[in-house]
């Protein structure tokens, strides 16, 4: 299909339906509208929870060949996005299972994440701090904030991670009390130890 004659996607259901139908129809054109469609925003998402660029990439792609296997069990209840990103986060958090030895703890933010037009300086440093400190929570919290963040419902998180609805509640609220106090200890470095000592001496 030329340029010109290349089909503009909608955004929300109705894209969604179309381009789903296209798939289904064998349109190879499709195939590859899905992936740049879908494609960056699931690998941000992906390199935020594993922390590891290369493995991010590579689940990438199983998640697109998973997805364009499993078509015909989109039954269109869910945003045709959120679907993929949801066997995105089942395989990642597989591979968390399977390989978490691989990954570096006291790695920062995946190279790359932010990748695009040159933003403002002050707001990227705000992100990658953010991104710092949501590295420093325990794995469970971590997901579910990021997971969280992206639009899921603790239902949804519960469903993926397989665990009640109200632990995945109990999980975002405790991380985001952990991280407004990592914010604090990096606003006062070497004094947040210091006073807790005193306080609990």
């Amino acid at each position: 299909m030329s340029s010109s004659s290349r089909i503009v996607l909608l955004p929300g259901p109705v894209g969604d339906r179309a381009l789903v139908s296209r798939m289904r129809a064998g349109d190879d054109q499709a195939y590859r509208d899905c992936y740049e469609l879908h494609a960056p925003r699931t690998l941000a998402l992906l390199a935020r929870m594993l922390r590891d660029r290369s493995m991010a990439e590579e689940i990438l792609q199983e998640t697109f060949v998973s997805v364009f296997r499993k078509l015909g069990q989109y039954r269109g209840d869910a945003p045709f996005g959120a679907w993929i990103r949801g066997i995105a986060v089942r395989r990642a958090l597989n591979a968390l299972r399977d390989e978490s030895r691989r990954i570096p703890i006291g790695a920062g933010p995946a190279d790359g994440i932010d990748a695009g037009a040159e933003g403002d300086l002050t707001r990227r440093d705000l992100a990658k701090q953010l991104l710092g400190l949501i590295d420093k929570l325990g794995e469970d919290k971590r997901i579910a904030i990021l997971l969280h963040a992206e639009g899921y419902t603790a239902a949804e998180i519960g469903e993926m991670t397989h665990a009640p609805r109200a632990t995945v509640l109990a999980r975002i609220a405790r991380g985001r009390a952990e991280l407004v106090r990592l914010a604090a200890d990096a606003d006062r470095p070497g004094d947040g130890r210091s006073r807790e000592g005193v306080t609990r001496g």
